[in-house]
């Protein structure tokens, strides 16, 4: 007896200790918990779940503001050495799970570059998988996957390549725009290689491509090698294994490309520090914005060209801040742009240039419409230019930089007065983060064209997304990962998107009882706002069995949690159904049908907890079997006696 209660005192803490992905008020985000920042939980806590085998990431949001539930969801792909099953994900505004899933394959199923894009008047998610065990870029496809979840289309690269995971732009024609790394012969002595086995040399080259996503046919493409100098790049050639076909250099490394409204295309290239500009027709530079040969003049004090390890420059509408941004006076012949790019500062644990933290930028160029001479007509394999005397900044002094940032920008910084650079806005998080890999800046316009688009940044290498009011203030600061692991791998993901999203997945929700309540879910399910909770007495087809024995339970976060009225256990069988907004039960919206009570529980195998309900009826056969037997033994021992004393007195 006393072994038995204690293998049920010890049951006990283990059938009650899960974490439920069940939340909190859903008119406001879980406080901040600073337990989760420091990592007592792991790098990546996660809620597991009573109806669903999946767990969710326990989101911890550092500052909020209503501001930011602006009925778009965050799109991530968490992966990392800490996250058991990467894969892309939705969170809504407040951070609690909308939809996962992992795509497993044999490289880890590591999702990068979730996103929301449209094509043929649809919208679709789409993300990267294949391998990436080369680190840093990898070789894959696209998944385009409709609103039902279904993978309706993969994407590959034309002409026997296979795509890059830094980016896939779906153009209003209906192509297809993306990167590829490709192992290339190449000379790489002028980088430092002293070996003179130029016929074992090789670089990581990268190309753009633009093709029809229907007939896959390229349109249009573009390797860095033939117009970019190896010379520009800031990556180092540490060692003698580096810059052989067995471990190519890696001058370059596109991570992201823009076909603008002129049909031309702007690249940023991390390496060389640089964003270019790409004539559609020639296939020329039209301009290089940083790096060794930048054309723009610095009218920022030198702080619109210290960006280093750059990702994610996209041109944005100046519409989009029609209150922090006033246009200069149009000018015959000048063009001017605004630019987004998410600047590292740091590549890994290399902090040698840029500022002590990564940040957002917001720039704006002006150049010629009409350039009278191309960047591109310097000869892409020629040494970079001489560092040019230094050049007064505007008059200011280059300030808040070191004296090699100060050193490079003077070095670098343009002197034709056509080609200007200046800031209108930085985004820096409080926690002066610092993304040594990836990241992202995404404009969110506004529906009111006279109130300025917030921008998202996701930090890469470190799992935090913060939306920034137009003139930099931090509106949210969400994380789902602790802040103890940042920089080390072990959760990241490599953008972070926010968009308008509608999920309608064919699978109906699930649902389960515990500890006299009842716990659903659905997974990928937008449209859901609150749960109703019907019993019956038979399940023959007939809907009109069914009955309400609760008012309907607003929606509360992945998993929500209804507590069950007194004497539910009467009814038969109990289910519950999803309703949208205007009170109408969702498509595929009825979940899984249950009995309460315990035999219902015990025959419910479909249940996610299942287990655990069977052991502790185990247990409880245990204690009925060892009573039985307890009463058997004095019993038989009787009849023995007594039969011995007959025996005697025979």
């Amino acid at each position: 007896m006393q072994t038995l209660l204690l293998f049920l005192c010890c049951l006990a803490p283990w059938l009650a200790s899960s974490q439920t992905l069940d939340g909190s008020d859903a008119a406001s985000p879980r406080s901040y918990d600073k337990s989760l920042d420091i990592g007592i939980r792991g790098s990546y806590p996660v809620k597991k779940g009573i109806s669903s085998k999946l767990t969710a990431p326990e989101t911890n949001i550092l500052r909020w503001s209503p501001e930011c539930d602006d009925g778009r969801y965050h799109f991530v792909a968490p992966r990392g050495w800490k996250v058991p099953r990467p894969g892309p994900m939705i969170l809504d505004a407040k951070g609690s799970m909308i939809w996962s899933k992992h795509f497993d394959n044999e490289f880890g199923g590591q999702a990068y570059d979730l996103k929301v894009q449209r094509y043929k008047g649809e919208d679709y998610l789409t993300f990267w998988l294949g391998d990436d065990r080369i680190r840093g870029h990898g070789a894959g496809e696209y998944y385009m996957l409709n609103s039902s979840y279904d993978v309706v289309r993969k994407i590959k690269a034309g002409n026997g390549m296979a795509a890059d995971l830094h980016e896939l732009i779906i153009t209003p024609e209906g192509n297809a725009l993306m990167i590829i790394f490709q192992p290339f012969p190449f000379d790489v002595r002028p980088v430092g290689r002293k070996a003179n086995d130029v016929w074992n040399q090789a670089i990581w080259d990268c190309l753009i491509q633009e093709l029809s996503i229907d007939s896959g046919e390229v349109i249009f493409q573009w390797r860095g090698s033939e117009h970019i100098s190896i010379n520009n790049t800031y990556n180092l050639l540490g060692d003698i294994s580096m810059g052989t076909k067995n471990n190519p250099f890696d001058p370059f490394h596109f991570n992201s490309v823009q076909k603008d409204d002129d049909g031309n295309y702007l690249v940023s290239v991390r390496n060389p520090h640089a964003i270019f500009y790409i004539d559609k027709n020639t296939g020329e530079v039209i301009w290089t914005l940083g790096g060794k040969h930048n054309d723009f003049m610095d009218l920022s004090g030198g702080h619109a060209l210290n960006f280093a390890w750059q990702h994610d420059a996209r041109f944005v509408s100046p519409s989009a801040f029609p209150n922090i941004y006033v246009p200069p006076r149009s000018q015959s012949g000048t063009t001017t742009r605004l630019m987004t790019l998410f600047d590292n500062a740091a590549i890994d644990w290399n902090y040698e240039y840029g500022q002590p933290y990564s940040r957002g930028l917001l720039l704006e160029l002006t150049f010629p419409t009409k350039p009278s001479k191309s960047a591109a007509q310097r000869s892409p394999n020629s040494d970079s230019p001489p560092l040019k005397s230094l050049v007064p900044l505007e008059g200011r002094a280059l300030t808040g930089m070191s004296k090699q940032d100060a050193d490079k920008i003077a070095a670098i910084n343009g002197t034709n007065p056509a080609y200007t650079v200046r800031v209108i806005q930085t985004f820096e998080n409080p926690s002066n983060i610092r993304s040594g890999t990836q990241g992202s800046v995404q404009t969110l316009t506004s529906p009111n064209p006279a109130i300025d688009a917030k921008v998202l940044l996701g930090y890469g290498l470190d799992p935090v997304l913060t939306e920034f009011a137009s003139n930099g203030t931090v509106l949210c600061d969400l994380r789902f990962g602790a802040a103890s692991a940042w920089e080390t791998g072990d959760v990241q993901s490599y953008r972070a998107f926010k968009s308008h999203w509608v999920g309608r997945p064919r699978d109906p929700p699930r649902a389960a009882i515990k500890a006299e309540k009842f716990f659903v879910s659905w997974n990928g399910a937008t449209e859901v706002r609150s749960w109703l909770v019907q019993a019956a007495d038979t399940v023959d087809g007939d809907e009109k069995a069914w009955r309400g024995i609760l008012e309907p339970a607003p929606r509360t976060d992945f998993e929500t949690a209804i507590p069950l009225p007194m004497g539910y256990r009467k009814a038969k069988f109990l289910r519950v159904v999803a309703l949208d907004e205007k009170g109408e039960v969702c498509g595929n919206g009825v979940s899984n049908v249950l009995r309460p009570g315990f035999t219902g529980a015990l025959l419910d195998q479909r249940r996610r907890h299942s287990t655990p309900v069977l052991i502790l009826g185990f247990a409880v056969g245990l204690f009925v079997l060892y009573k039985a037997v307890g009463c058997l033994l004095p019993w038989r021992s009787g009849r023995n006696n007594a039969r011995y004393q007959k025996i005697s007195q025979a």
